[in-house]
């Protein structure tokens, strides 16, 4: 067997609200919704998918609220990124370089509080 995918499954207060954050704060792709009324959907972006699914709010309970990643993407350009999401985000830390790893980091915090960090690989990076 091969792994050929994975995503986060988040469950949130009120999906549409949670799709509106994905798609038009972080840019993903406007997913089809499932259910009656609407209960899960799966923004997406470059391929990779967050699976959004409609709770109890006693129910969401996001890792990120004991400082832990609930998500990490890799990009290819976390700055410029930045720039598009800075003044629409519950930013934790904007882009800080991990010496001990090389990466170049940005903590958010999406609307029901899950932690999602965007990444830029600092390998081979001139400067």
């Amino acid at each position: 067997m091969r792994v050929v995918a994975s995503a986060p499954h988040f469950l949130v207060r009120d999906l549409e609200r949670s799709v509106r954050f994905y798609v038009d704060v972080l840019g993903f792709d406007e997913p089809e919704r499932w259910g009656e009324p609407p209960s899960f959907a799966m923004p997406s972006r470059d391929g990779f998918i967050v699976m959004l699914n409609q709770a109890k709010p006693e129910w969401v309970r996001p890792n990120g609220e004991l400082d832990c990643w609930d998500a990490y993407f890799w990009s290819d350009d976390i700055d410029g990124f930045w720039e598009t999401i800075r003044d629409r985000v519950d930013v934790v830390h904007g882009p800080e370089d991990r010496e001990l790893y090389g990466m170049r980091e940005i903590a958010i915090r999406d609307p029901d509080g899950y932690l999602l960090v965007f990444a830029h690989d600092l390998e081979g990076e001139e400067g």
